[in-house]
Formats: structure tokens, C-alpha cells, sequence
């Protein structure tokens, strides 16, 4: 589904969103110096390690564009300041369910990541409600958001959202624990 609203998310009270921009050096410093903190990578993927700007560039440049669907992972800077604190939003991917192990469902998928400096002061939560009004007002029917196991801060966060556990993630992937969240109003 192409959202049919434009973006970003309008401002929160402390936050501002806008698209990531690869073509500017300001915008792929932040996005490295986030990921190449081994405590912010932890629960995203511990295996994934960036060891350069262009590794990030890379990375980014295989992400769907926003053109495509309408919507992607928007940076979070505080608002009274402009300062890159994270990154938030939503992408269409494939998703392993575990009573479908062989087959991948599509879907739009919500994720945030943010400087380890910013967690703790209710940004991520700030943030995740924003992003997932404007996923509402955009028509979009579910949004799917994957957790590690040990991380239950990040799981509280999607509670706060009105995401809801689904299920565990297929064998492989036995410390991935699916969330889900209809579109408000939709059962």
C-alpha cells in the first residue's frame, strides 16, 4: 500500500522528523556514529557492525525509497536544538512468522534506534507515537515491529503505542518476539 498522506510525522513536543538524506555528509556521520555503538546495535542486530560511512551508505541505499511507498525511517532530532538524536519509522519487509516457517509474510514493519545518550527520557516513546498517528492517518492497516528477547524496554515502548505481542519468531529466530499493531480503530 502507498501511504496517501505526505511526510514526515508532524512535530512532537520535543521531536522533529525528516527524511534521511544519503547524499549529506551531516546525515551519514549521525546515522554511522549511532551504529557503530555496540550497546545501540545490541538489540538490533548484534552480529551487524558498520566499519565505515560508506558501509552505512550501503546499507541505506538498499532500503526501499520513499517515493515507492510513501513512507520509510524518518531522523528524530530534538526540536529545540536540531540535534540528530535517532531515527524512527516504518518499511515494508518480509517477516518470518512461526506457524509459517518456510514462507515470509510482507509487511510494514515499525523500528526506531537511537543514541544511546537520548534512551531513558521518553523520546523512543514520543517519537513511536507520532510515527504510528501518521501510520493511521495514512491508512496503513498493521504495523509489525520485531523485538530481541531481553530487550523489555523496547518492548514497553510498543505497548505504549498500542502495539500488542503476536507470537514468538519461527525456531531460527527463537529470541525474536513478533508485535503487531492494527491501525487504530481496525480490529
Amino acid at each position: 500500500m502507498i501511504a496517501g498522506i505526505p511526510d514526515p510525522p508532524h512535530p512532537s513536543i520535543r521531536l522533529t522528523f525528516s527524511r534521511w538524506d544519503i547524499r549529506e555528509d551531516a546525515d551519514r556521520l549521525a546515522f554511522f556514529l549511532m551504529c557503530c555503538d555496540p550497546e545501540v546495535m545490541k538489540y538490533v542486530d548484534p552480529e551487524r557492525r558498520y566499519a565505515s560511512v560508506p558501509d552505512i551508505v550501503s546499507m541505506l541505499e538498499k532500503d526501499p525509497p520513499f517515493e515507492a511507498f510513501g513512507y520509510g525511517f524518518w531522523i528524530v532530532r530534538l526540536r529545540e536544538t536540531g540535534q540528530v538524536i535517532g531515527t524512527c519509522g516504518i518499511k515494508r519487509r518480509e517477516i518470518l512468522l512461526q506457524d509459517e516457517p518456510r514462507e515470509a509474510m510482507e509487511a510494514i514493519e515499525f523500528g526506531y534506534l537511537y543514541k544511546r545518550q537520548f534512551w531513558g527520557q521518553g523520546f523512543a516513546t514520543e517519537a513511536a507515537t507520532a510515527v504510528v498517528h501518521w501510520g493511521d492517518d495514512a491508512g496503513l492497516e498493521t504495523l509489525w515491529a520485531r523485538v530481541l528477547a531481553p530487550h523489555h524496554k523496547s518492548m514497553h515502548v510498543l505497548r505504549k503505542v498500542g502495539f500488542q505481542f503476536h507470537q514468538f519468531g519461527p525456531a531460527s529466530l527463537d529470541h525474536e518476539h513478533i508485535f503487531r499493531r492494527p491501525r487504530w480503530g481496525a480490529k
